[in-house]
């Protein structure tokens, strides 16, 4: 299943929504061999993150202020309120940024303590070729299978609905 909300009025975006999902419905997200994770700009070791039943994906490139539009408060809102519920769900975060050393202060100052796949070469997108932006997020399966595009935190119903498949399967 594959859901994503917009609003009605725009025929055209709506038709390229629908492609999108035609598109990435079920499609599996390819994940590079060599990954490099940091928690507040520090390596760490983070392999259980993709041992988790789902996972909630979320892929920010270089156009425009990588950190503003990470929205990390919003995203550690996120994760913190899944921990309350004992969701059992993993955060992936990749980043692919033209100055890192700059996102690195913008976490630093959010405290944004999760992992952060940093993804200095771009492999993620030279694997998976996403879609544009705001189609960067899925809610992804056991197996990396799309299963929701769409950011949580920007919608709040499309939140319920990344809920309501997570806990049908608990």
């Amino acid at each position: 299943m594959v859901c994503i909300l917009f609003s009605c009025g725009q025929s055209k975006r709506g038709s390229d929504i629908k492609m999108i999902m035609t598109e990435w419905q079920g499609k599996e997200i390819t994940i590079p061999d060599i990954l490099v994770y940091k928690i507040l700009g520090r390596d760490t070791l983070c392999s259980d993150l993709w041992n988790k039943p789902f996972r909630i994906f979320t892929y920010i490139d270089s156009v425009g202020c990588t950190g503003c539009r990470f929205r990390l408060s919003e995203w550690k809102m996120l994760v913190d309120s899944c921990r309350q519920q004992s969701l059992d769900v993993s955060f992936i975060f990749v980043v692919h940024s033209s100055n890192f050393k700059h996102f690195t202060i913008d976490v630093k100052n959010h405290h944004f303590d999760e992992p952060i796949v940093y993804d200095y070469k771009n492999q993620f997108h030279r694997l998976n070729r996403f879609p544009p932006e705001p189609y960067r997020t899925f809610l992804l399966d056991n197996q990396n299978r799309v299963q929701i595009i769409g950011n949580p935190v920007e919608t709040p119903q499309l939140w319920e609905l990344y809920k309501a498949v997570i806990t049908q399967s608990q």
